[in-house]
């Protein structure tokens, strides 16, 4: 469902402000919403049990959701309907970055996507979550003069691709790391089938808990 309508986004009218950018880009964000949500993305305890690798549901959509958004963007770059940019690659604010994110993520059990979701389940720690993500943009964008020049100055590579690197077209490396997501998609989903750790989803007293 959501594969056709981010597609559509890309082509042409990414960052626009006219009627038929906002309608596009509310349609893909209710389609993204709907998905997070059917699939369990917007437990609480489905993600917290993901990152104790205890339940791999979520997992498997996130790796799953790269390959087709992967193949989806450079679709449209290779037909000209858009262009594709790269963010720049400074290894020191990504490694800092990341660090934030994954604790924060650990904490609130909740990412920005899936914490949107749950607030609009009513779930009050969500709320929490996206404020406090609000706040850390916030912390971020007042700070950024000084941050800048320790995070993001040094070790800093430019808006380079894995495409870039090896000089072949970017389709071909999108088809590719689809194929090995997808495969590693399958293999996740032979493990988490497994009889015993069906038993023990079953088992698991917080499997149902919200708060």
């Amino acid at each position: 469902m959501i594969a056709p309508l981010a597609i559509a986004a890309q082509a042409g009218i990414v960052g626009g402000t006219d009627a038929r950018a906002v309608i596009i880009g509310l349609l893909t964000g209710i389609a993204f919403g709907a998905i997070l949500q059917r699939t369990g993305a917007s437990s609480y305890h489905m993600i917290v049990n993901m990152l104790r690798l205890k339940d791999l549901t979520i997992m498997k959509l996130l790796f799953l959701g790269i390959a087709v958004g992967s193949v989806g963007m450079y679709v449209v770059n290779a037909v000209g309907v858009a262009h594709i940019g790269i963010a720049p690659v400074y290894l020191l604010g990504i490694a800092a970055g990341g660090l934030v994110f994954g604790v924060g993520w650990a904490l609130a059990g909740y990412c920005p996507g899936t914490a949107l979701v749950a607030m609009s389940e009513g779930k009050a720690d969500a709320a929490i979550t996206v404020l406090g993500g609000l706040a850390g943009a916030a912390t971020l964008a007042v700070s950024w003069d000084y941050l800048k020049p320790v995070l993001v100055d040094p070790l800093n590579y430019g808006g380079k691709s894995l495409n870039d690197v090896l000089g072949v077209n970017p389709l071909p490396v999108a088809l590719v790391l689809a194929a090995v997501l997808i495969a590693f998609v399958i293999y996740l989903d032979r493990i988490d089938s497994r009889p015993e750790r069906q038993a023990g989803k079953r088992l698991d007293p917080t499997a149902h808990l919200e708060l």
